[in-house]
């Protein structure tokens, strides 16, 4: 029922094209064009001016010839990692690879391809299905700008799916994690480090002695992480440095747990600094929300059928990773993601192999049909 082929030329004409992320004008354009060539009337939000990017997120519905069957959202981003000037696809074997000077571009092109091919197949056999709507982001993979500002009233569905994960076709995310960032500054008092430090108060040493005092860090569970990525502090060897700044990112799909976990770090880091003889300020940046789903759940349900109808490897896993999943749950609408065969993401190693596109385009087509049956 698909068109192997055509999905083939598809890909290899959308990962020529350069999509930086906040420039994807150039693929925002071809991707409105075959909006409009399948009547779904598309459109263009307005979130470029939130995110600095070249083009807003790309909108389109089509509306279903069935009524009260649930609306089924698909979405995937435009942009691509550097280097990304434009891919030269090089087929050998049945996968797909770049030619070695930039990324395949299948991180997130697998998902646009597989969504068109998927609509232009219920629309050449006459499938019945309720409304699809699709969504082709900027900017995701610097932080998912484009979902996370995006006005959650153009939401017009009832269940949704990211094609955005690593991995085999049939295989399901339905738990990743709220992230959250603790700005941390520790603040000392300068002194020449030579003439009188007895005078000064070492914001590196307190610093130190903090990060010393959390009792865990890695993997905190099957669940929780914390990491401190990032450290900066002092001005010269000379001086006592007066200030120190750090980044801890913590991780965890369940909200209470998070909250304990950043009140908890906050007071050891409170009182190592405080005892020391410095002043500590803290700021929480709510990074991404949560993805948690219900196995039970008819967005789970859905795709679990339709991946079993299709006889691929089903399955149901959490991710340690954000998407733009996360931003559209936070929005309130269900959403999981899809794993769309990708590997070696983000190197210019990254190769696709051809049978996981075809059977991607295949999930794509039977969840419609069977969230039309619902």
């Amino acid at each position: 029922m698909i068109n192997e082929e055509r999905i083939i030329a598809e890909f290899t004409e959308l990962v020529a094209v350069p999509c930086p992320s906040k420039d994807e004008r150039m693929e925002a354009d071809i991707i409105y064009r075959k909006l409009q060539e399948l009547g779904m009337n598309p459109q263009i939000d307005e979130v470029a001016a939130q995110v600095g990017s070249s083009v807003g997120n790309v909108w389109g519905i089509l509306k279903g010839n069935l009524e009260n069957v649930p609306a089924v959202f698909f979405e995937a981003h435009m942009d691509s990692v550097a280097p990304t000037t434009g891919t030269t696809v090089i087929r050998k074997n049945g996968i797909l690879y770049s030619d070695g000077t930039t990324t395949l571009g299948g991180d997130d092109k697998a998902g646009i391809v597989a969504i068109f091919e998927a609509l232009r197949v219920i629309k050449e056999n006459n499938i019945p299905h309720g409304d699809i709507q699709v969504c082709f982001t900027v900017a995701e993979e610097i932080g998912c700008l484009g979902a996370k500002f995006l006005d959650k009233n153009l939401i017009k569905a009832d269940i949704g799916y990211s094609l955005d994960g690593g991995g085999k076709p049939g295989l399901v995310f339905n738990a990743a994690p709220r992230l959250v960032e603790l700005e941390v500054k520790v603040i000392g008092k300068s002194a020449h480090a030579g003439i009188e430090p007895e005078k000064g108060i070492n914001s590196i040493m307190l610093a130190a002695q903090a990060l010393a005092a959390i009792p865990q860090y890695g993997r905190l569970d099957e669940e929780t992480t914390l990491n401190v990525g990032k450290i900066n502090g002092g001005l010269a060897p000379n001086i006592v440095a007066e200030e120190t700044s750090f980044v801890i990112d913590m991780r965890c799909p369940k909200n209470e747990k998070l909250d304990q976990l950043i009140e908890a770090t906050k007071q050891v880091l409170t009182t190592a600094v405080e005892q020391g003889g410095g002043v500590i300020e803290i700021n929480v940046v709510e990074n991404c929300p949560a993805i948690y789903i219900d196995k039970n759940s008819k967005v789970v349900e859905v795709v679990l059928e339709a991946s079993n109808k299709l006889g691929l490897n089903t399955g149901l896993q959490g991710t340690g990773g954000c998407s733009d999943a996360n931003f559209f749950n936070g929005h309130g609408l269900p959403m999981v993601v899809l794993a769309t065969g990708m590997e070696k993401v983000h190197t210019t190693e990254e190769f696709l192999e051809e049978e996981d596109l075809f059977d991607l385009t295949k999930l794509v087509v039977e969840i419609i049909k069977t969230a039309a049956t619902k």
